[in-house]
């Protein structure tokens, strides 16, 4: 099931992948940055979101998205600590890719991706070597791969290619590799600016 915006994943209403990139989607469980304090805009409801965003980008496996819930299942209090985690870093994370961030913001997302980072092993036992969260499993782990991804996209070349969608009620962010796009959808943002014009030039 889906909708303009959102799709539903075992049960769960999560934010469409419009971004381009997996280290802007913690920024994009949030809708309508600009709109005023109250305005519904909120996917980032609980930690099952936080885990299956995370899964659905692959920065986490699907064995690891499902113990992950569980575990935040068991320890409620401790999953409600990683979605708060989530939500403060997100607004840093928002201002620093749409250059709003205060220097203090920028020293905490740092801080943030150098902590996750931190946590890293290399793992070679499999053909191909590759970077993966050190174990035993922690509920840290779905924000932690999130940060990651977000400091690779800080540091890789494209930040100065990410742009907050203009639409009302919107404001995601997203790649725009081709320096020609507007819209994080041209058939909901998009038309709906085209409409609102239509409907102005008409009513005057």
């Amino acid at each position: 099931m889906s909708t303009a915006w959102a799709v539903r994943e075992d049960g769960v209403w999560l934010p469409k992948q419009i971004s381009g990139h997996p280290g802007l989607e913690l920024c994009n469980t949030r809708a309508g940055w600009r709109e005023s304090a109250g305005w519904e805009g909120e996917y980032l409801r609980g930690y099952d979101q936080l885990a299956l965003i995370a899964g659905r980008t692959d920065l986490i496996n699907r064995d690891q998205v499902d113990g992950l819930r569980r575990r935040a299942r068991r320890h409620p209090e401790d999953a409600a600590k990683e979605v708060g985690r989530a939500v403060a870093i997100r607004a840093d994370l928002y201002a620093l890719f749409t250059g709003a961030a205060s220097r203090r913001a920028m020293a905490r997302v740092a801080d943030a991706v150098q902590v996750a980072r931190s946590r890293q092993v290399l793992d070679l036992a499999g053909s191909l070597a590759v970077w993966r969260l050190e174990r035993p499993e922690r509920l840290a782990d779905a924000l932690d791969a999130l940060l990651i991804a977000s400091g690779d996209l800080l540091t890789g070349g494209e930040a100065d290619r990410v742009v907050a969608c203009p639409g009302r009620h919107c404001g995601w962010l997203f790649v725009n590799a081709s320096g020609r796009r507007r819209w994080c959808q041209m058939a909901v943002c998009g038309n709906r600016a085209k409409q609102a014009s239509f409907q102005a030039r008409h009513l005057d």
